[in-house]
């Protein structure tokens, strides 16, 4: 008791001099570098938040984002805080929670882009039997933009509109594979330019082109399935520890308590927290196949 006593006195003074020095030196050098510093992050994370945003065509914009973002960590926190009675376990909940935008992110981002591979065959298919009409390229765009769904017809639609406005069609069609970040549409418009290109015949290139990429999609689709075993285990196993210490917080705080007020414990749980972290990174390595 007396060590807790003599180190949580001692945080104390180290937290007064912190905040000391802080005001010494805004009162001395001014706050200019420090509110430099918070524009740079702000520039650094509404460009990130819109690129994200825009990938998505999500109508909200970085500040709307960022308030959402706030709204959630400050949500674990009082959670943890408040309900749990822990500002500890306020602080993990605030920092899990915050991710938690983050990884919705990346979640939309991996759907968009699954279901853009999945609308990929049919679209070969449509825009093979459009240019055997009409012989021309943005015309077959143009059909995919009016009579397909979501996300291929808003992709389609974007490159239409960029050759009507003057845009060379092979630069269009270089944003559209920059836009999705897929490397099955990569395949498509190198396989459309090179066609382009050499004179070569559209239809069948787009045909041959949808035949490769359907073998390609079933093997991929076959990996997916030997692995997902593996990625579920990731998610149970790194629950696991979360849930078994919550569990028991409930059932006996007390027991609990000398992780949370003991340096020891705090030691304890930064070693724990390591070898889960190394652990879920390793289990994903070993689970994750490169295409």
């Amino acid at each position: 008791m007396l060590a807790a006593f003599k180190f949580s006195s001692l945080m104390l003074v180290v937290a007064i001099g912190a905040g000391t020095l802080a005001v010494l030196v805004g009162v001395l050098q001014g706050w200019t570098p420090l509110v430099q510093l918070g524009r740079d992050k702000w520039r650094d994370y509404a460009r990130w938040a819109n690129d994200n945003l825009r990938a998505l065509y999500s109508p909200l914009r970085a500040k709307d984002f960022l308030v959402r973002h706030i709204a959630v960590a400050v949500t674990g926190l009082l959670i943890g805080g408040v309900l749990a009675g822990s500002w500890t376990y306020g602080i993990i909940l605030a920092v899990f929670f915050g991710y938690l935008p983050v990884w919705w992110l990346e979640r939309e981002k991996s759907k968009r882009k699954k279901a853009l591979n999945d609308q990929l065959d049919s679209t070969l298919q449509s825009m093979a039997n459009t240019i055997l009409v009409t012989q021309n390229l943005e015309d077959a765009f143009a059909t995919i933009a009016q009579h397909f769904d979501p996300p291929i017809s808003q992709e389609a639609d974007i490159l239409v509109k960029q050759v009507r406005l003057g845009t060379p069609m092979d630069e269009a069609l270089r944003d559209l594979a920059e836009r999705c970040q897929s490397r099955n549409v990569d395949a498509i418009v190198t396989a459309l330019t090179v066609g382009r290109q050499t004179g070569g015949e559209l239809p069948k290139v787009l045909e041959t082109t949808a035949g490769v990429l359907r073998e390609t999609m079933r093997v991929e689709g076959v990996m997916e399935s030997k692995t997902s075993e593996g990625k579920a285990q990731v998610v149970v196993m790194g629950m696991l520890p979360f849930l078994f210490g919550g569990a028991l917080q409930v059932i006996d705080p007390e027991w609990m308590q000398p992780l949370f007020k003991d340096p020891i414990g705090w030691a304890i749980i930064l070693f724990a927290c390591l070898l889960e972290a190394a652990g879920i990174a390793l289990v994903r390595k070993l689970t994750k196949i490169d295409v």
